[in-house]
């Protein structure tokens, strides 16, 4: 399954109600709040999307399930339409999607569609993998308002290593500023895993370093 901004329906409602709020089954800007706070205090990934994992962990105790209404139709990863992909996607990561939906069940276009939507979106039409951070001053006031003011953004303007070493500094598991953690664990590959102990659990679960 997977409710994001937008989706709706009775699992939404099942979702509202169990986080406390009014159950109108419209997954909005509250809702997306409420599930990134409950994601922060249980260590997932605070990114307000409910996949199983976050479902499973938020029903632990009384076994809900997602409606059969709401739940698409599996489809072998090797049926997908992928030729009408073609011109909008990459060839290399076309050719990885047979596996890769294999792999972690992504079973029907719908989830397709939401992978690759949040690929095509964190790597700019899949041609960052790694995270930039070249920001103007302006820009760092603009994108980074909490941590850069008019006076202190010309000090780090133009610098990606230490913009990133104070923005990702003291969060998901980096060191301080000085550690140079945020750059050394900066958004990475086409989803950009951001941070130390988001790298450790990919690492993990992939075995990659």
């Amino acid at each position: 399954m997977l409710l994001k901004k937008g989706s709706k329906g009775e699992d939404v409602k099942k979702l509202q109600a169990k986080l406390g709020l009014t159950a109108d089954g419209d997954f909005g800007s509250g809702t997306e709040d409420k599930i990134k706070t409950w994601q922060t205090a249980n260590g997932l990934t605070s990114d307000g999307i409910i996949g199983d994992k976050s479902w499973a962990m938020l029903f632990a105790n009384d076994n809900a399930k997602p409606t059969a209404a709401t739940a698409p139709v599996a489809i072998p990863p090797d049926n997908f339409k992928l030729a009408d992909l073609k011109g909008h996607i990459p060839d290399e990561v076309l050719a990885q999607i047979p596996d890769t939906a294999a792999k972690f069940n992504i079973t029907n276009p719908l989830r397709l569609s939401h992978f690759l939507a949040q690929c095509e979106h964190e790597s700019a039409g899949f041609k960052a993998v790694s995270e930039n951070l070249n920001y103007s001053a302006k820009g760092l006031q603009k994108i980074f308002p909490k941590y850069f003011t008019a006076a202190t953004a010309a000090a780090y303007a133009h610098q990606p290593t230490k913009i990133a070493s104070k923005v990702y500094a003291l969060r998901m598991g980096n060191g301080d500023e000085t550690s140079g953690d945020g750059f050394k664990f900066r958004g990475r590959g086409y989803l950009q895993c951001t941070g130390k102990s988001n790298y450790a659990e990919f690492d993990k679960a992939f075995g990659l370093w």
